[in-house]
């Protein structure tokens, strides 16, 4: 069965399921916190007390971005799509970035469609007002950085030291739902920009493990205040857009022309951290081993919502492994999808049975140039291809590639003049 009809079918009888406990209780409450740029493995070894109150949840230990930087994964995140669905993407041949369509299923919009209060605190610029992320919000709060518009130029001179870091957002996050009383469901996203940076006037020592220590102090803060906020009936989801490259992560192997930061879809780039815990709503003391990517979270959020999609979906929904009772069996390996095409890297890969296909692009042409195969359990960093073909991968790969019929038109529009005259003043364009 091919993994998009095996995804309909299980997605479909979770919501059956889902539909049955209903009418005997309403939804939780849903907070999701994401620390931009987070690998997985650092966050396991420094955010302790993140780590302490996920072995009392859920821990996923597979989990990947479906692509290395920001903007096309949160957008994948929240829609459920995969960047050539929806569209949000950097420009193959320019820092632009792309401006998805506001037709985008994001499952924020869903939820305030459906009665639910939302809320975002948002720290990265890629995600400000200049795109619809934030129509799905009622409450959207992003001054804690500069607006840059659709460009990446200039995007390491965003950070307001004094307004950016956890702590600032934490405190507007506190003064915004002290106001309120919870009258219906609530669902509140959280983007921590400390593990990234810039780290100028960062009340911690700037380096990424200093970094990750403050920010998960920062969390537990967090956890605990809509602990109180719900009486404990809440599903807090932790995790993170994609890696960063550490020591020699870049240069082992075949080095820089195939393992940059954020453009290569090597492990460093693209495993994330997965956790979920809160009251009696998540199983406690579970481990997921098998492969998942974050396209999975919409359904997943859907289904505890007790909303079904409304366009098919390429993800799967992880709820019936985190709520409590018994775990369904692992799934069979259908294969996690990765892409990257943006700023003139483009590449796709395929996470399939304990091995990594990827295939390296033109982005001109489309035309394949590289390929690579990894033995991701003997070769975890990737620093050896396997001298084999493809096999049954390259069928797998071509049908998790096609977006099929759901497909968003994502228009390109010219950075502003004043926009332009500000990163001009700064150096960052001619």
């Amino acid at each position: 069965m091919k993994r998009r009809r095996f995804l309909q079918l299980t997605s479909g009888a979770g919501l059956l399921a889902l539909g049955c406990s209903a009418a005997r209780r309403p939804p939780p409450h849903v907070v999701c916190v994401l620390v931009d740029q987070l690998r997985q493995d650092s966050f396991q070894s420094f955010a302790t007390a993140t780590m302490g109150l996920a072995r009392n949840g859920v821990i996923f230990d597979q989990m990947r971005s479906v692509s290395p930087w920001t903007y096309p994964s949160v957008i994948s995140m929240m829609s459920g799509l995969l960047p050539q669905q929806h569209g949000a993407d950097g420009f193959r041949k320019s820092r632009t970035l792309t401006t998805f369509a506001p037709e985008v299923p994001l499952v924020s919009n869903r939820l305030r469609a459906a009665g639910w209060e939302t809320a975002a605190f948002i720290t990265n610029p890629f995600l400000r007002e200049w795109n619809p992320f934030h129509i799905g919000f009622g409450k959207f709060s992003a001054d804690f950085v500069k607006n840059l518009g659709n460009t990446r130029a200039g995007f390491h001179d965003f950070g307001i030291p004094e307004k950016m870091f956890a702590a600032s957002v934490n405190d507007e996050l506190r003064a915004h739902f002290d106001r309120r009383p919870v009258t219906a469901p609530e669902f509140t996203y959280v983007h921590y920009i400390d593990a990234h940076g810039p780290w100028g006037g960062a009340p911690f020592a700037p380096d990424y493990e200093s970094a990750i220590r403050y920010v998960d102090a920062r969390i537990a803060e967090l956890y605990s205040y809509f602990r109180r906020r719900y009486d404990d009936d809440l599903v807090f989801i932790v995790t993170s857009d994609h890696g960063q490259a550490l020591g020699d992560d870049v240069h082992i192997g075949e080095g820089p022309q195939f393992r940059r930061m954020k453009e290569s879809l090597h492990e460093f780039n693209v495993t994330i951290p997965f956790v979920v815990f809160g009251g009696d709503r998540v199983a406690p003391g579970r481990r997921v081993p098998f492969p998942c990517s974050n396209i999975d979270f919409a359904p997943t959020v859907l289904e505890l919502a007790g909303l079904a999609p409304t366009v098919p979906l390429p993800g799967r929904s992880l709820w019936p492994w985190i709520g409590p009772g018994r775990a369904p069996s692992p799934p069979a390996d259908s294969g996690t999808y990765l892409t990257v095409s943006a700023f003139g890297t483009c590449a796709e890969a395929l996470v399939w049975n304990g091995r990594k296909y990827m295939r390296h692009l033109d982005c001109a042409t489309g035309e394949e140039t590289a390929r690579r195969v990894f033995d991701l359990a003997a070769d975890p960093r990737e620093e050896r291809p396997l001298d084999v073909d493809f096999g049954e991968a390259e069928e797998r790969l071509r049908e998790l590639a096609d977006p099929g019929a759901v497909r968003f038109e994502a228009g390109l529009e010219p950075i502003s003049d004043e926009m332009a005259e500000k990163l001009r003043a700064l150096g960052y364009v001619d």
